[in-house]
């Protein structure tokens, strides 16, 4: 039976390629691909099934390798060819006969369907894959191009900025004896130094994006450092009446750290607190000494500041985006330059800057709100989580 089938498939391989073509036309695959693969066939009936299996697998590798187009026209071939064969079986072979012939092909059109399969969807997956790491490395090149915008930006904003100063500090010094006048020009001047502010903003994100902030560690105290960034942002907070409440730390707070840059974070923080809670709220600062179990020569584990409010919260989905350039989700319309009107917006860099600070500081950075609802004000808490350093830590080159 074997050998009969054997020669009923040569013989039958040009009708075969003819009507399987025909069937399934416009495919790489051609005349001579099919005619070869059915002399992979006719030589692995009534072979073992691993023989099979090595022989289809060899011509897998040869016929198809790693053309992906190739491979998923010979998906559609093979099925049509094993139909073809089926029906040609049928048609000119008692029953008992074909079943017994199918017996005998059914495997290797299977096996031979299968490595196509494979071959094909390893391919996609890796073409995926390169696809992937294309579009990471345009993103990473994209921000990169957009951070350094962002810096000389900044830079080229500083020196117009400084000329319209200048010449505001000129005319104040020349019309002193007009009130009206000054008022104008008061009015000036805070415009420049919110333009100031902004830009320094700008600078302070694009150097932390590229990783090129300088800190000038010295020891300080984190709980003397809050009640410092407190007593500076005091008047804000008493201007919407809004209670700022620092607890004692009951630790030694004492670490090495830049003060100036922690200053900062902590002031950005601190304002986005005052920013969401409304008028008559509360914000609360607390110390907590957190991650014992690190404990090193160098390391006498972490410090977690929280500032909690009494907002109107931040939905869940958006408590990282927040950390994110440019990344504010306040309404729009309620855009205003003001550092304190409440849900008032701005650039959406002061979250950001905060965080890179902390990251800086080898610490991290993270809100909590169980939702957002202007009505009951469920409120959020801000994490400042730092290293309290024994010793001056090792900045890597």
């Amino acid at each position: 039976m074997t050998e009969n089938l054997k020669l009923w498939l040569r013989q039958q391989s040009a009708m075969l390629c003819a009507v399987t073509l025909n069937r399934a036309p416009n495919l790489l695959v051609d005349e001579d691909d099919l005619i070869e693969f059915l002399s992979v066939l006719v030589n692995s009936v009534g072979a073992l099934p691993e023989l099979q299996l090595a022989s289809v697998q060899s011509w897998a590798l040869t016929a198809i390798g790693h053309d992906a187009p190739a491979a998923y026209d010979w998906m559609v071939l093979l099925r049509v060819l094993k139909e073809q064969i089926g029906r040609s079986l049928v048609e000119q072979f008692p029953a008992d006969e074909a079943l017994t012939s199918w017996r005998l092909i059914d495997d290797v059109l299977i096996y031979a369907i299968i490595e196509a399969t494979q071959l094909a969807s390893d391919m996609q997956r890796s073409e995926l894959l390169n696809h992937m790491t294309q579009l990471r490395n345009q993103q990473e090149k994209f921000k990169e191009s957009k951070t350094k915008f962002i810096a000389v930006a900044a830079h080229e904003l500083k020196t117009p900025l400084t000329i319209l100063e200048g010449y505001t500090n000129i005319l104040k010094a020349e019309t002193q004896n007009d009130p009206r006048l000054h008022i104008y020009l008061d009015g000036l001047g805070n415009g420049f130094r919110r333009m100031h502010e902004i830009i320094g903003d700008m600078l302070d994100v694009s150097l932390l994006d590229l990783r090129t902030v300088e800190l000038k560690h010295q020891e300080i105290n984190l709980e003397k450092t809050v009640l410092l960034v407190a007593d500076s942002v005091d008047r804000y907070y008493a201007t919407r009446r809004v209670d700022l409440k620092i607890m004692p730390f009951e630790f030694d707070s004492s670490t090495f750290g830049d003060p100036e840059k922690l200053k900062k974070a902590l002031t950005k923080i601190l304002m986005n607190g005052l920013k969401y809670t409304p008028d008559g709220g509360e914000v609360v600062v607390t110390g907590s000494l957190v991650r014992q179990d690190e404990v090193t020569d160098e390391l006498a584990g972490f410090v977690d500041i929280q500032v909690m409010d009494t907002g109107i919260g931040i939905d869940p989905e958006n408590l990282e985006s927040i950390f994110e350039k440019f990344g504010s989700i306040a309404d729009a319309s309620l855009h205003s330059s003001s550092k304190t009107k409440f849900k008032g917006g701005g650039p959406g860099l002061g979250l950001p800057i905060a965080r890179g600070i902390v990251e800086a500081h080898s610490g991290r950075v993270w809100a909590e709100s169980p939702g957002c609802d202007e009505e009951s004000c469920p409120g959020s808490t801000f994490h400042i989580e730092l290293p309290i350093w024994l010793s001056p830590p090792k900045v890597e080159a």
